[in-house]
């Protein structure tokens, strides 16, 4: 679900047409070329991943930040020196919001215990997870079936690409 907004600085809560709790919510500044701006339930509020760089996880950016999941939405707040990624007076920005199974679960599916977060029926699931460096260590994902794609990003180091996943690919691509 897409909403659209606009930035009023401080904190705002953003409601969407939809009345549900988002699990992820994807911020992008409309008005700007700023970063995209990745938050989820799993996670927390504060926490963002940068789609658009190989940043570590950021913890309530100066920029702004998601810092509130409610009922029918989120809140935003500017941060301490300009809400230009979330919530800037003057900007206009749009969320996009996905809808899995709330705060999550343990999943000992794979050979990595993650913590889960699932839609099986929209086939949507968050994890999160602490990697074993093993070749072939495997995470459980919630969804019952093998998933057409898989975004993944290290939180704690910083330049490393985001891994992506596709069914159409072939192996090593």
């Amino acid at each position: 679900l897409a909403t659209t907004y606009a930035g009023a600085g401080g904190t705002q809560a953003v409601t969407n047409s939809g009345s549900f709790q988002p699990d992820l919510v994807w911020v992008k500044n409309r008005s700007a070329a700023w970063n995209n701006n990745l938050a989820d339930v799993l996670r927390g509020t504060g926490k963002t991943l940068f789609s658009d760089l190989t940043d570590a996880e950021s913890t309530n950016s100066i920029y702004g930040y998601l810092s509130a999941f409610s009922a029918s939405g989120f809140s935003v707040t500017a941060g301490s020196t300009s809400g230009n990624l979330t919530n800037q007076s003057g900007s206009n920005y749009v969320a996009w919001q996905w809808k899995a199974n709330g705060s999550g679960s343990s999943n000992t599916s794979g050979s990595i215990t993650s913590t889960v977060s699932a839609n099986v029926t929209a086939g949507f699931s968050v994890v999160t997870y602490t990697g074993n460096e093993v070749k072939g260590a495997s995470v459980g994902h919630g969804l019952g079936v093998t998933p057409n794609l898989i975004i993944t990003k290290t939180r704690s180091l910083a330049g490393y690409d985001w891994a992506v996943y596709h069914s159409s690919l072939t192996s090593g691509y």
